[in-house]
């Protein structure tokens, strides 16, 4: 009987010092598996940043590099309507003008603007532009002079030419090119039968030459949604407003040029800082419901839900173009020139550093596994 007291209480010991055994072992593999997640966790979380930001590199240089088109309406007159009535319907589409200067189209003559009329569409953004007439003393002497004729109302010199080519005096000769450079001019505008070969063309170089079409032509829809999307892409547009500008015909001038205006605002083509209204020619899906008849709301809801939609990519694919004057869109397109090389070495650099970043938490990750002696799930699940 006292054998198997005996037996028995040596079981129990036993017994005992195995649970306790477990209980420790337990324990100090709590511990460690705490520990370890202490230590990797940050590792990791630092990585998913990293992965993600590496992820997203091209897409936000995309935006970066992104060299929008330019649009300009050069007025080939300074008819006194320009301010009364053209004025508005451009400034109520945020969209800007160009005013061609000439001895003929000139401020403060019967039925032109007046010289306060030219500045103020200046202070608006609006340029200037020469009217090109060889005439008489060749283009150095005439241009120096109604540069100072100018001057004398405080309007800058222009420093663009606009060749009409509606006659043999006023017709482009590249043998001119010096004179133009030494005068100042960065840019030659000529009339083109096609918009699209012209599009682009080298803003560095010393003179910037750009093709020009008469106001909206029969491709012009067309070829404003390819400029939209064409890095570096420039279209000119000349006009020439007359007294009939506005009548009361069906047809009028400022009826079509308003209608254009609307197109360009519908197809949301004009470059915004946030150029994400497209939802307004898509307009709502099928699982957004809005009031309409609290109109606000109902476009807060539609613009926020169609942007969600969008993917950095698409967001990036929607044909924009900025309305500007001549010298801000050279000055844009050279500017864009010179920092796309720059960019690019930038994005491959930062690139590059990340991939470290990444390459060297991936090793710091390994030796953590490797220290706690923990297999990663991905080694598990293949083996």
């Amino acid at each position: 009987m006292i054998r198997k007291i005996i037996a028995l209480v040596l079981v129990l010991a036993l017994l005992g010092a195995g649970g306790w055994f477990l209980l420790r072992t337990e324990r100090e593999e709590a511990d460690k598996v705490k520990q370890f997640y202490e230590t990797a966790e940050p590792l990791e979380r630092e990585k998913d940043r990293l992965t993600e930001e590496l992820a997203g590199l091209d897409t936000e240089y995309a935006k970066k590099l992104r060299d929008y088109g330019t649009v300009e309406i050069l007025f080939t007159d300074l008819h006194q309507k320009l301010l009364s009535e053209v004025f508005p319907v451009l400034n109520r589409y945020d969209v800007v003008g160009v005013l061609g200067l000439s001895f003929e189209q000139f401020p403060n003559h019967a039925g032109k603007l007046k010289a306060e009329e030219v500045r103020q569409l200046l202070s608006y953004g609006w340029g200037t532009c020469v009217i090109y007439d060889q005439g008489w003393g060749g283009f150095r002497l005439r241009y120096e002079y109604l540069c100072q004729e100018l001057a004398k109302y405080g309007i800058p010199a222009p420093t663009a030419v606009y060749f009409p080519e509606d006659s043999e005096s006023s017709r482009y000769d590249s043998g001119m090119d010096d004179v133009f450079i030494e005068c100042g001019i960065r840019t030659i505008i000529r009339p083109t039968e096609n918009a699209r070969e012209n599009m682009v063309s080298d803003p560095t170089a010393a003179l910037w030459h750009i093709g020009s079409r008469p106001w909206y032509y029969t491709a012009a829809p067309a070829d404003l949604e390819l400029l939209g999307r064409t890095d570096g892409g420039n279209i000119c547009f000349t006009m020439k407003v007359t007294d009939k500008w506005k009548t009361n015909i069906l047809d009028s001038q400022i009826d079509q040029f308003v209608a254009a205006m609307e197109s360009w605002k519908a197809n949301n083509w004009l470059y915004d800082d946030d150029p994400l209204e497209e939802y307004d020619r898509v307009g709502p899906t099928p699982a957004m419901y809005v009031d309409p008849n609290d109109e606000e709301t109902a476009r807060q809801v539609l613009h926020e839900g169609y942007l969600a939609s969008l993917t950095p990519e698409q967001l990036l694919m929607l044909p924009r173009f900025r309305s500007v004057s001549l010298d801000t869109a050279l000055e844009l397109h050279a500017s864009a020139a010179v920092n796309r090389p720059l960019l690019e070495q930038e994005r491959e650099e930062k690139r590059a550093e990340l991939e470290k970043q990444i390459a060297d938490l991936e090793a710091e990750i390994g030796e953590v596994y490797r220290t706690f002696d923990i297999v990663p799930e991905e080694k598990r699940t293949e083996a």
